[in-house]
């Protein structure tokens, strides 16, 4: 996530004029400044670790304070900024899901409590937001808001803002980008067929229902790829499938043997079980392996949490043609007896017709 600011960003007008009574008297009066200066804070989520996912939705607060003591880089050269002289003390950068991942915020000062040329310094502060998979800024941040002379060379009294800079801790210019990343993992279901009576042509269906790690849910979107198990699946263009207001998703596809599913754009501790199903599926005995399975039900995983790591899941179908039993080897000795009956009748045949 960045951090951006545009100096020199105003809204609204200045004016140089002086109040009426300090003219009238003849004396230089505290400058007056008729209009808030406000700047733009952009806000930029880095997704660059989490493909496959959308903008999480949610806000990412700041504190725009004032601070108890100046940085030792500001003694001598800058005052405190006072809190009348923040009009927006807390910024909210709102992201609402998809793909946009840039928001701008607006900063804004109150102009008219600037009274003396001088560099004013306030704090920024941001707030951890509570998404899963979010980083949180955590750096010692100042703001520096610089009050000039509106003519510096015939000063008058009148002042105006001529720019807003944040700064790190030690005084240096901030960075181009203060990063705050999203990161998000995979889930892929492997199918392998197993027994001389499988059918490598049979498919099965497998639903994976998902809910938001969080309490208030932010995951907007995962992708769904399906493929060949050796595939590239960089190459495959996927589906989307958004989340539901209350957290949960429904993720349904369906594969054939030596077929995968993937399932990207999952933060970490994101529950999830998978189903399968179809009459192709109740013809099979089925087996897992990469997750623990304690149910009776073969054909659903017990519930599971993403770990922080992408996650692979083979689900094995076996059958097997029965081997003759029963009714069949029992005739065997019957089936003996009756051809040693009709090799004696022959026999017995042969010789009555030698005697004859």
């Amino acid at each position: 996530m960045k951090n951006t600011y545009i100096s020199r960003a105003k809204f609204g007008k200045f004016t140089a004029a002086i109040a009426a009574a300090a003219l009238l008297a003849g004396t230089a009066a505290p400058g007056v400044l008729a209009a808030d200066y406000t700047a733009q804070l952009t806000k930029t989520i880095d997704m660059t670790a989490a493909p496959g996912a959308g903008v999480p939705h949610g806000s990412i607060t700041f504190t725009v304070g004032t601070v108890a003591n100046l940085p030792s880089w500001a003694a001598g050269t800058a005052v405190k900024g006072t809190a009348a002289q923040i009009k927006s003390t807390e910024l909210t950068a709102a992201f609402t899901g998809g793909t946009v991942n840039t928001v701008t915020v607006p900063l804004t000062f109150d102009s008219d409590d600037f009274t003396a040329p001088g560099d004013y310094i306030f704090s920024l502060t941001e707030t951890a937001a509570g998404i899963t998979g979010l980083t949180q800024d955590t750096a010692a941040r100042y703001i520096v808001v610089r009050v000039v002379n509106t003519d510096p060379a015939a000063p008058t009294g009148a002042l105006r803002i001529s720019d807003i800079n944040i700064v790190n801790a030690d005084g240096t210019a901030k960075a181009d980008e203060v990063t705050n990343t999203y990161t998000a993992y995979g889930l892929s279901v492997v199918k392998h067929l197993s027994g001389n009576f499988a059918n490598a042509g049979d498919e099965f269906t497998f639903t994976i229902a998902l809910d938001d790690p969080d309490e208030t849910p932010h995951a907007s979107s995962v992708t769904v790829k399906t493929g060949g198990e050796s595939a590239d699946f960089s190459t495959i263009t996927g589906d989307t499938v958004a989340f539901n207001a209350d957290g949960t998703a429904e993720v349904k596809a369906g594969i054939t043997g030596g077929e995968k599913i993937e399932v990207t754009g999952l933060p970490a501790n994101t529950g999830y079980t998978i189903t399968e199903s179809g009459d192709t599926a109740s013809s099979y005995t089925t087996t897992w392996d990469g997750i623990t399975k304690t149910g009776s039900d073969d054909k659903t995983s017990d519930a599971q949490t993403m770990a922080a790591a992408d996650k692979t899941i083979t689900v094995t179908n076996s059958r097997t043609a029965p081997t003759p039993t029963g009714l069949l080897l029992d005739a065997a000795p019957y089936g003996a007896m009756l051809l040693a009956a009709g090799t004696g009748s022959v026999l017995l045949r042969k010789r009555r017709n030698s005697d004859e």
